[in-house]
């Protein structure tokens, strides 16, 4: 079996190809060339992009790549086997998503979509797009590990045994039914619908009530936000993003989730854009031409699998 690779180096990998595809200049030619030498997995990943492509398309991207470790030839080659790479791009989703692993999760869905399950102890746990998670239930306890997405929980009483969902970031406790909790980026947020929650992070512990939001990264808990969740309740029964003052890099990660292919964009080059808006999550692209309309982004379109999205010139 090959050996998985880090979705962020595969997402790493893509940036290149499309930065060196438009950008030639000799500090980036240094640049791509220290990222290569950085870690074996970087020279690997954009192999393993190659082994999609078609055959004719697969012996100029390995050329391109050998003449990449000359200096002088790096941003012709990085051009070419960007451009190569782009042309087979349509098979990256299912190498992606199989690679992270989530093909081996208990429960999983795939880009744009949704999954209602009915669990063993009676909880109601809803999956968004692209969203995976691994099931820990014995006779003391009851865990949902989220590997990747959001969920909606209902969770059913049961005296003896805790209910808890676990993320890089920390655990959350059920002390009651209903909530909402989104991985995005290096943090976790918790929405409550109804009653109450626990969280542990970082050594810090913080109890959440109905129409109360808070994001935790590895530092421990933020600060806690009012929100509707009556709102958020109808916005995910039709299938709607509703962001309140919440990071346009949030935003696009989560339509990210319901997109074939890959959407490409710099989180720290976003970070100070916040958007209150109400997009349709079952057509990504109508809700990316909403956000260009109102933002200083452009969307770009290479080709149906790959979209980058960045700041316009003026706003660089």
């Amino acid at each position: 079996m090959k050996s998985s690779l880090p979705p962020e180096v595969l997402r790493q990998a893509a940036e290149w190809l499309v930065r060196l595809d438009h950008q030639t200049d000799a500090a980036t030619e240094q640049a791509f060339q220290a990222w290569l030498a950085a870690d074996p997995q970087h020279r690997h990943s954009i192999t393993r992009l190659q082994g999609h492509l078609l055959p004719l398309q697969q012996a100029p991207a390995r050329a391109a790549l050998r003449r990449a470790r000359q200096p002088r030839a790096a941003a012709t080659a990085a051009k070419c086997l960007g451009l190569a790479v782009l042309l087979g791009l349509a098979a990256v989703p299912a190498y992606e998503y199989g690679q992270q692993g989530y093909l081996l999760a208990d429960l999983s869905t795939g880009s744009g979509q949704w999954r209602q399950q009915r669990l063993d102890d009676g909880s109601d746990l809803q999956l968004e797009g692209g969203s995976a998670v691994d099931l820990h239930f014995d006779p003391r306890q009851r865990r949902v590990q989220l590997l990747r997405g959001e969920i909606l929980v209902n969770v059913a009483k049961d005296a003896q045994r805790p209910f808890y969902v676990d993320t890089p970031q920390g655990s959350i406790r059920a002390l009651g039914t209903r909530f909402i909790v989104q991985r995005s980026g290096d943090a976790t947020q918790v929405t409550m619908l109804e009653s109450s929650t626990r969280i542990d992070s970082a050594g810090q512990q913080q109890v959440l009530g109905p129409g109360q939001r808070l994001r935790f990264d590895a530092r421990g808990p933020g600060t806690v936000e009012q929100v509707d969740a009556d709102a958020l309740e109808q916005a995910w029964t039709h299938h709607q993003l509703l962001a309140n003052d919440q990071p346009l890099a949030d935003v696009l990660e989560r339509l990210a989730r319901h997109r074939p292919g890959l959407l490409l964009f710099d989180r720290q080059a976003l970070q100070g854009l916040r958007v209150t808006v109400m997009l349709p999550t079952d057509d990504s692209d109508k809700a990316l031409r909403l956000l260009q309309r109102t933002l200083p982004i452009e969307v770009s379109h290479y080709t149906p699998w790959l979209t980058r999205v960045t700041l316009t010139p003026a706003e660089k």
